[in-house]
């Protein structure tokens, strides 16, 4: 009888042992804020660091790669007619963005999250004409690489 595999079950990266040196006060500040984190233990810590650091290479390279990540703008949604402007943009980059979400603060400010994934030029582009409106009081970029 043919053995079915279980597409639910992920197959196993081999993992690669490796050595390295630092001084034993970043060490120390490494390990202080890794269990203030919750990880429990280093291997898990510096594979979230590295994997951010590829992140943040990726985003700011100007590398061609697939990710995905979040958009988040605060705005005042009387200035400069902000939501007309941001929702012509989105449509434009409808390939890219696979949700939002529009939260009503204090007084005339509103948050937006645009939640992102594909070609990371596109999700640049997308960041860059909406950051061009006036009523933008803050656009933050969480992007992760597909590794």
């Amino acid at each position: 009888m043919p053995k079915h595999s279980n597409p639910y079950i992920k197959k196993k990266t081999p993992l690669t042992r490796i050595s390295i040196s630092l001084p034993s006060d970043l060490l120390t500040k490494f390990d202080n804020s890794m269990v203030r984190a919750g990880y429990a233990d280093r291997s898990k810590a510096l594979q979230t660091a590295i994997h951010s650091l590829i992140d943040d290479y990726s985003w700011k390279s100007g590398d061609n790669t697939e990710g995905a990540g979040a958009l988040i703008m605060m705005y005042n949604n009387h200035v400069y007619n902000q939501d007309k402007k941001s929702t012509r943009i989105q449509h434009k980059y409808s390939d890219v963005i696979s949700a939002s979400t529009h939260v009503h603060l204090k007084d005339d400010n509103c948050l937006e999250t645009i939640i992102v994934k594909g070609d990371i030029n596109k999700i640049r582009d997308l960041a860059k004409h909406l950051s061009e409106n006036r009523g933008i009081k803050s656009l933050k970029v969480n992007f992760m690489s597909v590794v």
